[in-house]
């Protein structure tokens, strides 16, 4: 009986760590198996497994935490990198956009003397694609309506506010009624020349010509109104008004 006992008492403190493993991981739809696989030398999903899994956001440059994860992992869940082969350089540029595949080129190429692909190649280009991902000079290079003018005016502006600020600019993407890095907007727009200060109007078809937007036809008529708190603040919800618009 105590046996049968003891038994279930670990068979329930598995799945409890199992249970917790799995949370703490943030695991997506479909990836659960992926993971248990990839992780099945080691000792599968544990709860200390799952610990290993999200010091993975540390990247190390030299020491994989569970060796040769990435590399199974990339296999099973991507089509832009092959167990044999590699990474497939034109999925790397449709996911990832010209500027990461570029920064990362030298670690995502297999050497001149390497025939396949290798535990420790997956690593270090999967490593260069995470940690330039969200980049904000690559985010802005990744625009895919900003001209080449638009890009570099940008990335002035950027190195010209605190560099600490610099990973604000993920935020813009989510429009929050708050301007992310303050007067970035304002800048970019009076470097372009997109507002005429005399006439106090957007010069709407230039916006469209360096930036994409807005829309041709979208109901904008209400967005030269709106007011922030501040010049930089009403630049911000004005730029964000043609932006939404449809």
């Amino acid at each position: 009986m105590w046996n049968n006992i003891y038994t279930e008492q670990n068979h329930q403190e598995e799945c409890a760590n199992r249970e917790q493993a799995l949370q703490s991981s943030a695991l997506l739809n479909g990836e659960q198996r992926t993971i248990e696989k990839c992780l099945r030398n080691y000792g599968g999903l544990s709860a200390a497994n799952a610990e290993r899994l999200e010091r993975y956001t540390q990247w190390s440059d030299s020491y994989e935490e569970v060796p040769c994860f990435t590399q199974c992992y990339l296999s099973e869940m991507f089509d832009f990198y092959h167990e044999q082969a590699g990474f497939e350089e034109r999925r790397i540029r449709q996911h990832f956009g010209e500027a990461v595949y570029e920064a990362c080129k030298e670690r995502l190429q297999l050497g001149a003397d390497q025939n396949q692909s290798s535990c420790e190649h997956a690593y270090a280009g999967f490593h260069c694609i995470v940690s330039l991902e969200n980049d904000p000079f690559i985010l802005i290079e990744n625009m895919p309506n900003a001209t080449r003018v638009a890009k570099s005016a940008m990335k002035e502006c950027l190195q010209q506010v605190d560099q600490v600020e610099w990973n604000r600019i993920a935020d813009y993407a989510q429009f929050p009624p708050t301007e992310p890095i303050p007067c970035f907007t304002r800048c970019f727009i009076s470097q372009l020349q997109l507002f005429d200060e005399r006439t106090r109007r957007w010069r709407l078809p230039a916006m469209r010509q360096v930036l994409g937007v807005p829309l041709v036809g979208a109901r904008v008529s209400g967005c030269a109104q709106r007011r922030g708190r501040n010049p930089c603040a009403t630049f911000y919800q004005q730029f964000t008004c043609f932006v939404l618009a449809v």
